[in-house]
């Protein structure tokens, strides 16, 4: 057999072995390991894919192409797009389904797994603007959180129903009931007070605001996030792993809140539970269908705010009309009237982790203060503390 012949036979071999990977995909049949595959493995480190020999064997013959004399060249770019190929679809093989939820916002918001949780790994701030249109405000503004590694959100990947389905009214008053597709925490609507937030001022435009451990969040479903995602597409992750959606269903309809639960939620006709956001009280999930834990008030675990200075009192009258940050997220001005006079609160951090705040009253006169981080126990308040999850795996 010519050399021509011979290269022919092998790239004829490699297009079926294409199609016995797609057919092995389609029915979702895993073969048997090659015993070929460890040697394999240390020639091309990171292209053995685990769930079935029909990918060893398509590897296999690409190298056997490029060995081929006078086909070395064609047989290198066959290779380099069958592995870009290979690469791309084995990193999806344990994707969990939940995860492209939050694909529209992977800039700001990274994602891993094992098998019991999806991890959410984010600054803590959103690309949206913050805190304007506030008009009960305890002093407390927007700083980036470490919401990394060991300190990073966990949404179960298989909810469990609870036998004991749990009201968040007049309960879970701290920390987070709920995540938001791009990062954010969501907060029971009620604040420490069992008082709606959206209903005294205390929220702003986005409905959002800061807690005492200058952790920004939202206290009712974020329903503009759906304008990014899609319609009919899950805003929102409750704790309990069900998710939230916006004001079109999945299949594409409005919501008729007259067929929802207690908890603002229903089972559709394959079986599956989900939330549905509102525009009044509950506005999100009024409960937990699925299984939580409860400690100090919140559900637990969830990741530590770290906030790094005292909780301040509410500034009575104070209205807040605008804010500003840099594209680096190091330095903010927030803007506020207090009567006829405009004020500032103008921050910066600082390369050791510290921030530097002027407060600026109408007159132009300047209050300097600057805080360091306080550890693991900062930032504590009554809305917003949180404590530290266990170490991932």
């Amino acid at each position: 057999m010519t050399i021509l012949n011979d290269f022919k036979c092998r790239f004829l071999l490699g297009a079926l072995i294409i199609l016995d990977i797609a057919a092995s995909n389609a029915t979702g049949h895993v073969l048997p390991g090659d015993p070929g595959h460890s040697a394999m493995h240390r020639q091309w480190p990171g292209m053995w894919q685990p769930s079935g020999s029909g990918r060893l064997r398509m590897i296999t013959a690409a190298q056997e192409v490029a060995q081929v004399e006078d086909s070395t060249v064609f047989a290198s770019e066959l290779m380099q797009a069958l592995f870009g190929q290979l690469q791309s679809s084995g990193a999806q093989d344990d994707r969990p389904s939940i995860a492209s939820a939050f694909d529209p916002f992977k800039e700001q918001v990274k994602v891993h797994w094992d098998d019991k949780w999806l991890y959410l790994e984010s600054n803590g701030l959103p690309t949206h603007n913050m805190m304007v249109g506030i008009t009960a405000w305890q002093q407390q503004v927007p700083l980036p959180k470490s919401y990394f590694g060991a300190n990073a959100w966990q949404i179960p990947l298989h909810p469990v129903p609870s036998k004991n389905p749990v009201s968040i009214k007049g309960r879970f008053l701290r920390g987070a009931i709920a995540i938001a597709v791009n990062g954010i925490p969501i907060f029971n609507p009620q604040n420490n007070r069992c008082e709606v937030s959206a209903e005294i001022g205390e929220l702003d435009q986005w409905g959002g605001h800061c807690g005492r451990g200058d952790d920004y969040h939202y206290h009712v479903a974020p329903i503009h996030l759906e304008k990014i995602v899609g319609p009919g597409k899950p805003i929102a992750y409750a704790l309990d792993g069900y998710p939230i959606y916006g004001t079109t269903g999945p299949e594409g309809r409005p919501v008729d809140e007259k067929s929802l639960d207690a908890f603002h939620g229903k089972t559709d006709a394959n079986g599956n539970y989900a939330y549905y956001a509102g525009t009044k009280y509950p506005y999100l999930n009024g409960g937990f269908h699925g299984e939580v834990t409860e400690a100090g008030g919140q559900v637990d675990p969830q990741p530590n705010g770290h906030g790094i200075r005292p909780a301040l009192p509410p500034l009575r009258g104070a209205r807040i009309t605008g804010f500003k940050r840099s594209a680096d997220n190091k330095s903010f001005s927030l803007e506020y009237k207090l009567g006829s006079e405009t004020c500032y609160v103008n921050y910066a951090i600082n390369a050791d982790g510290s921030v530097k705040f002027d407060f600026i009253d109408g007159r132009g006169q300047v209050r300097t203060e600057t805080y360091s981080a306080r550890g693991a126990g900062g930032g504590r308040g009554q809305e917003s503390g949180q404590r530290r999850p266990p170490p991932l795996n």
